[in-house]
C-alpha cells in the first residue's frame, strides 16, 4: 500500500512539472499571436513555481511578453504601468542563469529597445514637468544601455538635469562629472556643472569648471552666460561686465546683452555707459519694456543726483545752484518720454506709475500728479 501511494505521488508530481512547461509553451504560444494579456496570465505562475523559476527561458520569454505590452499602442498598452522595467529585470534574471547563452543575442538587443523605450519616457515625463519620475527613467535607460556595453550620455546627461530641476544638485553635480569623463564635452554640461557647484557653495570647482569649459570652446555663447551668472551671482560685477563686453562683440544683435550691461554699468553709475547700453538694446529691440523703464530710471536718479550737487552749493552761489538745477531738470525731461511709453505699454505697472508721478511733481505738473494717483489708488 505505501508502495502505491509513493508511486501515486511521484505521478501527481510529474503531472504539475508538466503543467507549469505547459503553461509557459502556452505563455509563448499567446506571445506569438499577440494575445499579451494570455500570455501575461500563464507566464506570471511560471516564475514561482520550482520546475520553472530556475530556467532561464521563463524569465525569457517573461521579458519578452512584458517588453511586447510595454511597446504596443493598441489594446494592450495599460495592462501594465512599468513593463520596459519589469522585462529589464527578467532579462538579467535569464542571464545570470545557467544556459542563458542561447538568448543572450536576443537578450542584448531587446536591451536597446527597452533603454529607448525608458528614454522616451523620461522625455515625455520631463515635459510633463515630473521630474521625479524622469529622473528614474533616463538613470534606469542609461544602466539598461550599460548591461549591453554602452555608456549612455544622452540619458546620464536628462538625468542630471532632473536631478537639477529638482534641486538635488549633489546628484546632478555627480552625473554632470559622470557626462563629462564619458566624452560628451558640450558646452552646456560645462555651464550647468558649474552652476551645480555655486549652488553646493563650491566657488572654485565652479570657476575652474567654467575656465575648463571656456577653453575648449572660447566662442561659445552659453558658457560665456553661464560665467557671466556666476560673477553677477557672487558678487563680481567687473568680471561680469567684462564678459558682456566679449559677449556683445560674439552677439552683437541680442539686446538681452547690451541690457544685462546697461543694469551693470548702473549699477556701477556709470551714467554715460549705462545709457549707451540701454540705448543700443532699443535699437535692437524697440518695444523692450525693461530697457525702456530702465532707461527712464536711470535719468530719474541721474536727476536726483544732479539735485543733491545743487542743494549742496553754499546760497551765496546762485550762479552755480541754479546752472546744476537747470542741469537736473534737462536729464529729468529726458526720462518723461521713456517712463510714458513704459507706462503706455503696460498701464498696472505701480513702479513706473510713482516714477512718473514723482516727475510731475517736481515739474507742477499738478493735473498729472492727480492722474498717476488715481492710478495707484
Amino acid at each position: 500500500m505505501k508502495r502505491f501511494i509513493s508511486l501515486m505521488a511521484l505521478v501527481l508530481l510529474v503531472s504539475v512539472s508538466i503543467a507549469q512547461t505547459s503553461k509557459r509553451t502556452t505563455a509563448y504560444n499567446y506571445l506569438r499571436n499577440g494575445k499579451l494579456d494570455k500570455a501575461l496570465e500563464n507566464i506570471e505562475p511560471c516564475i514561482t513555481h520550482e520546475k520553472t523559476m530556475n530556467d532561464p527561458k521563463t524569465w525569457f520569454y517573461r521579458g519578452n511578453i512584458y517588453l511586447q505590452i510595454a511597446v504596443d499602442t493598441g489594446q494592450y498598452k495599460n495592462l501594465v504601468t512599468n513593463g520596459y522595467k519589469v522585462a529589464y529585470d527578467s532579462y538579467k534574471k535569464a542571464l545570470g542563469m545557467e544556459g542563458a547563452n542561447e538568448f543572450k543575442v536576443d537578450i542584448f538587443s531587446n536591451m536597446n529597445v527597452i533603454s529607448e523605450g525608458l528614454l522616451i519616457s523620461g522625455i515625455t515625463k520631463f515635459n510633463e514637468k515630473d521630474y521625479t519620475s524622469s529622473y528614474d527613467l533616463f538613470v534606469n535607460a542609461a544602466e539598461v544601455k550599460g548591461e549591453v556595453g554602452v555608456f549612455d550620455s544622452l540619458s546620464y546627461y536628462y538625468a542630471a538635469r532632473s536631478a537639477e530641476e529638482l534641486k538635488q544638485f549633489d546628484k546632478a553635480r555627480d552625473l554632470y562629472k559622470k557626462v563629462l569623463d564619458g566624452g560628451y564635452t558640450q558646452p552646456d554640461v560645462y555651464g550647468a556643472l558649474a552652476n551645480c557647484y555655486r549652488e553646493l557653495k563650491d566657488n572654485d570647482n565652479a570657476i575652474n569648471t567654467l575656465k575648463e569649459g571656456r577653453e575648449l570652446y572660447p566662442s561659445n555663447i552659453q558658457i560665456l552666460f553661464a560665467e557671466i551668472n556666476f560673477f553677477l551671482a557672487t558678487g563680481q560685477s567687473e568680471k561680469a561686465l567684462a564678459d558682456l563686453e566679449i559677449a556683445k562683440t560674439l552677439e552683437p544683435n541680442n539686446a538681452t546683452i547690451f541690457f544685462a550691461a546697461g543694469t551693470q554699468y548702473d549699477n556701477a553709475g556709470k551714467y554715460e555707459e549705462a545709457e549707451a547700453a540701454y540705448l543700443r538694446a532699443l535699437e535692437i529691440n524697440p518695444t523692450y519694456f525693461d530697457a525702456i523703464y530702465n532707461l527712464g530710471a536711470l535719468h530719474v536718479n541721474q536727476a536726483a543726483k544732479l539735485m543733491e550737487k545743487a542743494n549742496a552749493i553754499p546760497a551765496d552761489k546762485e550762479k552755480e545752484y541754479n546752472d546744476m538745477k537747470t542741469a537736473a531738470d534737462g536729464v529729468l525731461d529726458r526720462a518723461i518720454p521713456f517712463l510714458e511709453k513704459a507706462h503706455n505699454m503696460d498701464p498696472s505697472d505701480k513702479n513706473t506709475i510713482r516714477s512718473l508721478k514723482e516727475i510731475y511733481a517736481r515739474k507742477s505738473m499738478l493735473d498729472k500728479v492727480k492722474e498717476m494717483d488715481e492710478k495707484l489708488k
